[in-house]
């Protein structure tokens, strides 16, 4: 398979900032690169629109280790370019992110991207990502 001609993200600084857990925000460190994953909605939608699947079918299959190659290169592509700061990593492409999943591994990959895609299926947050306000349980 022949590499994409988009350029690499510059790797994350040791000590900069990590996912907004508060946002639902993950990591994945595909080729040495830290990438920020953010389940926005539009690129829930767009997950949703390219597999053909809801997302809670996509945690199911997850979970049972059954996401193809292709499925986790579409969800992790649109989460990265949801949470991407640069130019290069907002056009970064299914299929090269595909490569990077098989050589980081499929099993770490998949784990990552299922923990992210169950967060975002969870609720708690607005549709930017943001997270809601809780009220005090009734006494």
């Amino acid at each position: 398979m022949a590499k994409s001609p988009r350029s690499k993200p510059v790797a994350k600084a040791p000590g900069a900032s990590k996912a907004n857990k508060a946002r639902g925000e993950h990591e994945i460190v595909l080729d040495g690169v830290t990438y920020l994953l953010r389940p926005a909605h539009s690129a829930l939608k767009l997950i949703e629109q390219q597999t053909g699947h809801a997302i809670l079918a996509l945690v199911q299959l997850g979970s049972a280790g059954e996401l193809t190659i292709e499925l986790l290169g579409i969800i992790a592509s649109e989460l990265i370019r949801a949470g991407a700061k640069d130019e290069a990593t907002q056009h970064v492409g299914a299929e090269r992110i595909e490569e990077l999943i098989i050589e980081a591994g499929i099993p770490h990959a998949a784990a990552v991207l299922v923990v992210c895609l169950t967060d975002a299926a969870t609720g708690g947050r607005t549709a930017s990502g943001e997270v809601k306000a809780t009220s005090a349980p009734a006494r």
